[in-house]
């Protein structure tokens, strides 16, 4: 990878990071606070990075692989939050179909009951 691809993806994940803490936390002032002690650097520095600031420079290796791990646990924790979605939404549909099901048996046995009884009244 070139250095700039490497600095374009560390961007993007540096970014991608702020917005899901800001979104959790509801400011991106405090977002930037926590994503910067979370991969061992500064807020100012976080925000000139990802403005790409000329007084910002190249993030050193050990501040990428805090990034890159960062980033990674983030991933991580997002696919079990969507596992975990998933199942509660399967657990809820199939109590739906449930009762959707009964319902439908109780009016099929309600139709063969009115048949029933217009069968009578026509004798």
């Amino acid at each position: 990878m070139s250095p700039a691809a490497l600095m374009t993806t560390t961007r993007s994940a540096l970014g991608a990071m702020v917005e899901k803490e800001a979104r959790r936390v509801g400011s991106r002032t405090v977002a930037y606070e926590i994503v910067a002690q979370t991969v061992g650097t500064s807020s100012s520095w976080v925000r000139k990075f990802l403005a790409s600031s000329p007084e910002v420079k190249e993030p050193r290796i050990t501040l990428f692989q805090n990034i890159r791990t960062a980033y990674s646990n983030l991933c991580e924790r997002v696919e079990q939050d969507n596992r975990r979605d998933e199942l509660r939404l399967q657990a809820i549909k199939g109590q739906i179909d449930a009762v959707t099901e009964s319902l439908e048996e109780e009016g099929l046995a309600q139709d063969q009951t009115l048949v029933g009884d217009d069968m009578e009244a026509l004798k």
